[in-house]
């Protein structure tokens, strides 16, 4: 498919698929329907073993009246088995794998709480007060608070803003799409792939939390501060649209370092309750 296509069926998607939940959202906005609190989301597709260690680390260090989102992009994995097993998560799953962009939009539109933190599927926070960490920088004026990896963005493993900003300033995780990679990891205005880029290019505010600690190769395992950790390549050798950039391609990443990297993560920063309980990847 060439770029233009793309492009082309990004914006249908966009307008077909969330437009008639960006309005409804802003009636939510206008009629006072909207909560305080956090709503958490994550998108899910073909998963499951990510999907329970990330929701157990959500539920066993966020307060019990935290919102928990799973928007599934039609998993055929077991997913949805394990999905209906769970208490107080809402699950909204989609007739058909849409791409986790429009799917992370989605679930954003559907949240009814002040605050709305995206979290992918194979991260999961380290702390009781990752929620606190990531609301405290919006309280005091930032717009958007988060992941930072590089070029000055937050990255969307782990993004915190209002909903009503999200709304109303018509933001959207789709990616800016581009020719090429950036290779000025400093400059915001350089071209990029990454989900959620456009938010930052739109939001000057921002908080960006940085890693301090990483397991290579590459970015393969990251922790934020006290926050999160993501593995941002667990998941991603399954998908067959996945692209990888020369840096990765160079750096030797591979599904079994990814997976090294999470089962060295999982045991270290989490409960051994948690994973006793079932939370763990297989």
């Amino acid at each position: 498919m060439t770029l233009a296509a793309s492009l082309r069926r990004e914006i249908v998607q966009r307008q077909l698929v969330q437009l008639p939940l960006r309005w409804r959202a802003r009636l939510a906005l206008r009629a006072g329907r909207v909560q305080p609190g956090v709503t958490v989301v994550t998108v899910n597709w073909n998963s499951e073993p990510f999907l329970r260690v990330c929701l157990g680390a959500v539920k066993a260090f966020s307060p019990a009246s935290t919102g928990i989102m799973v928007v599934d992009n039609h998993s055929t994995d077991g997913s949805l088995e394990y999905l209906r097993t769970t208490r107080d998560v809402r699950v909204v799953r989609l007739p058909a794998n849409i791409g986790h962009e429009v799917a992370l939009d989605i679930g954003f539109l559907l949240a009814r709480t002040e605050y709305v933190i995206s979290l992918d599927v194979d991260a999961f926070p380290i702390s009781e007060r990752w929620i606190e960490t990531l609301l405290e920088p919006l309280r005091n004026g930032a717009d958007v608070a988060g992941a930072h990896v590089r070029g000055g963005f937050v990255h969307p493993c782990c993004l915190a803003m209002r909903l009503r900003d999200f709304v109303t300033r018509d933001h959207s995780f789709v990616a800016r799409r581009a020719g090429r990679w950036a290779t000025d990891a400093s400059d915001i205005t350089a071209p990029a792939w990454d989900t959620g880029y456009k938010i930052s290019l739109r939001e000057p505010r921002r908080f960006l939390i940085d890693r301090t600690h990483v397991h290579g190769p590459g970015d393969i395992g990251s922790v934020f501060g006290d926050v999160v950790y993501h593995n941002f390549y667990s998941v991603r050798f399954d998908n067959p649209k996945q692209q990888f950039s020369p840096d990765e391609l160079a750096a030797d990443v591979s599904r079994a370092a990814a997976l090294d990297a999470w089962d060295e993560a999982t045991a270290r920063l989490l409960p051994r309750g948690l994973l006793e309980s079932g939370g763990g990847a297989e």
